[in-house]
């Protein structure tokens, strides 16, 4: 699973180089038809780790509750009542993928809840969830690089 981990911090690494010298307006606009932004993405690829990873093995996620209710699917920005940091992003970027691999290596997630994706998938371990997590923030930067592309 050493590969999982080294990918998925290279995933959430990419995703920050690509927003490299974009605005705070440019990272909260949301391009019409669309229903979340820039930021809402790169929260959501955190707030679905800890939720897949962490709550269903019924372990406390390392984000504040309030984290995950802002970026946790069907919610959107457009409902946020005070603005959302990048630099919040960044921190919790950071943070729990340190914390998530070294939780992982002391087997802490043993007893997971098994889960059915919205998408069909059924998740029965925390390797399940490890997998399934990486193509989930691998989707979340397509997204990302797309509303790059609309917000410049």
């Amino acid at each position: 699973m050493k590969f999982i981990f080294e990918t998925l911090n290279q995933t959430r690494a990419n995703a920050l180089k690509s927003i490299e010298g974009f605005s705070e307006e440019q990272l909260a606009k949301i391009p019409e038809g669309f229903g979340n932004n820039i930021l809402w993405n790169l929260g959501h690829m955190v707030a679905s780790q800890q939720i897949l990873c962490y709550k269903l093995a019924g372990i406390p996620m390392i984000t504040p509750d309030e984290f995950v209710a802002l970026f946790q699917k069907g919610t959107s920005p457009k409902n946020w009542t005070d603005p959302v940091s990048l630099k919040e992003i960044k921190y919790y970027f950071e943070v729990t993928s340190e914390a998530f691999q070294k939780d992982y290596d002391k087997k802490i997630f043993e007893n997971y809840r098994a889960y059915k994706t919205s998408s069909g998938v059924a998740l029965n371990t925390i390797d399940d969830a490890l997998v399934y997590n990486y193509g989930h923030e691998n989707l979340h930067l397509g997204v990302v690089l797309t509303l790059r592309k609309l917000v410049s």
